[in-house]
């Protein structure tokens, strides 16, 4: 499902309501979720029953390049925080 197939399944199930304004709402709770874990990582964001938004913060890893020209050499990807979704135990089981 891309963008524009969930709003349109938003808007059939909604009433008078319309596609463009149902797009705004969807940027606009993107925008509040990672504004929100950007300003304080610690917290986390809910998502009704679904789960919730949290920030992880991932360890400095090394590799190979395994493939092309640079075979052999190491790369070091360095530690970052990265945003992720811990689904909910009921909204596992369908």
């Amino acid at each position: 499902m891309v963008k524009t197939n969930l709003v349109d399944a938003i808007a059939e199930r909604i009433e008078g309501a319309k596609k463009g304004d149902i797009a705004l709402i969807l940027d606009t709770y993107v925008e509040v979720i990672t504004d929100t874990l950007k300003a304080n990582p610690e917290e986390s964001v809910p998502v009704g029953k679904l789960g919730k938004f949290k920030v992880k913060t991932v360890p400095e890893r090394t590799g190979k390049i395994m493939l092309g020209e640079r075979v052999g050499e190491t790369y070091v990807t360095p530690a970052h925080q990265e945003i992720t979704f811990k689904m909910s135990k009921s909204a596992k089981q369908l």
